[in-house]
């Protein structure tokens, strides 16, 4: 299955929009789209992960898995991006173990989001309130 690597090309890392227009966003997107991406990883532009705080942001997912966003990233972290998803890429569920995860995966998960669908994950729902009589 192809893994899709969404990068945040809004992301302005909590600063001013630079004198040039170009966000850091962008650049990470263009630093890792310029790098040795690995084979069956699809770079897909977001506008906005909401990880704004955090620094640069990047969801990696595919169907049936689990699911990453990660944050506190820099356009010069393009290199460790493609490790990162590499790494993803590579797993058989999309959880990559904690001790084989880069750094950076490790220190910047914003977080992890099970597959979807997910039966098997999901808890039996609330039976809805009775209504209350309001006489």
């Amino acid at each position: 299955m192809e893994t899709t690597l969404y990068i945040c090309q809004t992301c302005r890392m909590g600063q001013p929009v630079p004198e040039d227009g170009i966000v850091p966003g962008a650049r990470l997107l263009a630093a890792v789209a310029a790098g040795d991406l690995p084979e069956g990883i699809r770079i897909v532009p977001a506008s906005c992960l909401q990880a704004c705080a955090e620094g640069c942001a990047v969801a990696l997912s595919r169907p049936g898995a689990w699911s990453y966003v990660q944050g506190g990233l820099a356009p010069d972290d393009a290199g460790e991006v493609a490790t990162m998803a590499r790494q993803y890429r590579d797993s058989e569920d999309g959880i990559v173990p904690w001790r084989e995860r880069s750094a950076l995966f490790r220190k910047n998960t914003v977080a992890r989001i099970p597959p979807l669908p997910a039966p098997s994950l999901i808890a039996t729902p609330l039976a809805p309130s009775p209504a209350k009589d309001p006489a």
